[in-house]
């Protein structure tokens, strides 16, 4: 099977270069989202003292062109008629290398190991369905008879239309499904083999906490049914007046953010939305990191200052605000980093962009 941009090579190289640019808007959406509870962020470090803003501006530059190729990886793979579960073992190795660039960028930090693996997954299964509509496409234009390509000439053809149309989220997340979940499965099952070796399996065999391996083997379910569905909610709060009068139930909206226009208006906007949404996930996700760096009590508590924070309306209301740089200060006195919840928001951010 071959695709559109297998027979086009300027259009591969145009496709491939969005999707570059589509990855750092991402990554970079993330790091600039400001304040970010215990993270580093425009303002400060968070908790961490071995990494700062401009350490993940220069890993950010390191790892995207490896998460290009993972989406080539997985439209390439295939093209070539490999399976789902072919293609997550092809990317694994990718993204061994892109530790080791991200590592030699910023003299030994983990800034992205962990948004490596998830993003990776996003993206590899992004570039199967990507292969796959291709191929379908261009099957069906293949199966049209000439005459009836002369008849529509200047003409809608449905039909292409509904094939050549957005990969949605759902579909992209149920690709990773099927492309993660023996491996994970296999994963944890030696995992039970052996004492436990690393911080994830320590995890699992005292806690039975599965981390994002868990999250992968199911389709990320975080992204699926609380990024993604907060990220458009805030995205439309302007519009969404059940849901301003839900957050006015509990605090004061900050009425100019959502009223007012302009470059500087829209660009609060958006760090607003990305700030909120990062909240509404660690309202509910079991973040190893935090679980790991601090403890179980400690990433329940988050959990509830988050909840607690989410009702009254995050970053779009003033006592959202205040509690937020409240809680950025808690975390760095306690040492909390939701790296995990990080993560999740700029692959949230990427699915939305894809």
């Amino acid at each position: 099977m071959r695709t559109g941009t297998d027979r086009n090579p300027a259009a591969r190289a145009a496709l491939l270069e969005r999707v570059g640019w589509r990855v750092r808007n991402a990554l970079l959406g993330e790091v600039y989202a400001t304040p970010k509870p215990g993270l580093v962020d425009r303002r400060d470090t968070g908790a961490h003292r071995d990494m700062n803003y401009e350490t993940f501006l220069v890993s950010t530059e390191a790892i995207t062109p490896y998460m290009v190729r993972m989406f080539a990886e997985g439209m390439d793979a295939t093209a070539a008629g490999h399976t789902p579960e072919e293609v997550f073992r092809a990317i694994r190795g990718i993204g061994l290398e892109a530790e080791q660039a991200m590592y030699a960028a910023t003299d030994g930090v983990n800034t992205h190991k962990g948004m490596i693996f998830t993003m990776g997954i996003v993206l590899a299964a992004a570039g199967t369905l990507y292969a796959r509509r291709e191929e379908a496409a261009g099957r069906l234009k293949d199966e049209v008879k000439p005459e009836t390509l002369a008849a529509a000439e200047g003409a809608a053809m449905p039909e292409t239309e509904v094939i050549a149309g957005q990969i949605t989220v759902d579909a992209i997340l149920d690709m990773a499904r099927e492309m993660t979940a023996r491996s994970m499965a296999e994963d944890f099952r030696r995992m039970l083999e052996h004492p436990p070796k690393t911080h994830g399996e320590r995890l699992f065999q005292t806690y039975g906490e599965r981390g994002i391996r868990g999250q992968a083997m199911e389709g990320f379910p975080i992204l699926r049914d609380t990024a993604v569905p907060w990220l458009r909610r805030f995205r439309n709060l302007g519009s969404d007046e059940a849901l301003q009068q839900a957050f006015a139930a509990h605090a004061t909206l900050r009425r100019g953010l959502l009223q007012d226009t302009g470059s500087m208006h829209a660009e609060h906007f958006e760090n607003a939305v990305h700030v909120s949404t990062l909240i509404a996930i660690m309202s509910v996700l079991n973040d190893t990191n935090v679980f790991i760096r601090s403890s179980y009590e400690d990433m329940c508590w988050l959990q509830a200052e988050s909840s607690t924070i989410l009702d009254m309306g995050a970053m779009f209301t003033e006592e959202g605000v205040r509690a937020i740089e409240a809680l950025n200060m808690a975390c760095i006195e306690k040492n909390i980093s939701p790296g995990g919840a990080a993560d999740i928001l700029a692959v949230a951010i990427l699915l939305l962009k894809l």
